[in-house]
């Protein structure tokens, strides 16, 4: 089966063949099946990923209270540049 666009003919998707059922065996419970384990997936991927973000949010943190820390100890050597100034 292909999935095509009617305007450009251009082929969107293919599939193969369907998966052949034994005989007897219940379309419903392997479709049933299917979606658990698509469903495991995208909450593992969400898990990873919240976990990947907790991880750089981490390091962020880490990086500014080490900067805050390095300024504290040098103190502020010069003022900033401020553009009104120069009025």
């Amino acid at each position: 089966m292909m999935e095509v666009k009617a305007e450009s003919g251009e082929i969107v998707q293919k599939w193969g063949p369907g998966e052949r059922l034994p005989e007897g065996a219940d379309k419903m419970s392997s479709a049933l099946k299917k979606l658990g384990d698509e469903k495991k997936k995208r909450e593992s991927l969400f898990e990873r990923k919240k976990d990947e973000l907790e991880e750089q949010k981490k390091k962020i943190h880490s990086v500014f209270e080490e900067q805050v820390e390095k300024i504290k100890k040098e103190g502020v050597k010069e003022n900033p540049f401020k553009p009104f100034d120069l009025d």
